[in-house]
């Protein structure tokens, strides 16, 4: 998921790559909620071979659920900047904090505390570019599963395990 330009509210910018990132990933995500880690790992990696597919109508669904995804996420994120939704609830936090802490040592190690770790995060995230990072880890872990999905593919056409498989059983 890779972020938009400048200008834009926009977390994540509508492209056919990011729907198809977005739909491996609501895919495993699924997968990890119904079943667990495994059956999330095999979602996953079905999901993303599937959403690369360009004739495909299961393609096309999940294209159209990233899609959708991603609009929900790209509104909520103009929402959080119309009404600085983020911004008043960290100063509701201070400001909690401030009214707490007035004669309390235990609150004025919380607050440094609290300051110190939001200014820590802010910093890592100038050096690190977690957003852009974890679009790139999502976008290369989603091209890397459908990879070996379209390799397990071509070998099982190839030597038609499968058919092996089923004279065994």
């Amino acid at each position: 998921l890779r972020a938009t330009e400048e200008g834009s509210v926009a977390l994540v910018k509508v492209t056919e790559e990011n729907k198809v990132t977005t739909a491996s990933v609501l895919g495993g995500l699924a997968g990890l909620l119904v079943g667990g880690i495994w059956v999330g790992a095999g979602v996953f990696a079905a999901s993303a071979y599937l959403a690369k597919k360009e004739d495909d109508d299961v393609s096309k669904a999940l294209k159209g659920v990233a899609s959708g995804g991603l609009e929900v996420l790209n509104f909520g994120a103009y929402l959080n900047d119309k009404y600085t939704v983020t911004d008043r609830i960290g100063s509701a936090f201070s400001e909690a904090l401030d009214s707490a802490s007035q004669g309390s040592s235990s609150t004025d190690s919380l607050s440094a505390t609290f300051a110190g770790a939001v200014d820590a995060v802010k910093a890592a995230d100038k050096e690190v570019d977690f957003k852009g990072t974890l679009g790139t880890l999502a976008s290369s872990a989603s091209d890397l599963a459908s990879q070996a999905v379209e390799k397990a593919v071509e070998l099982n056409a190839q030597y038609k395990i499968t058919d092996q498989i089923k004279e065994k059983i």
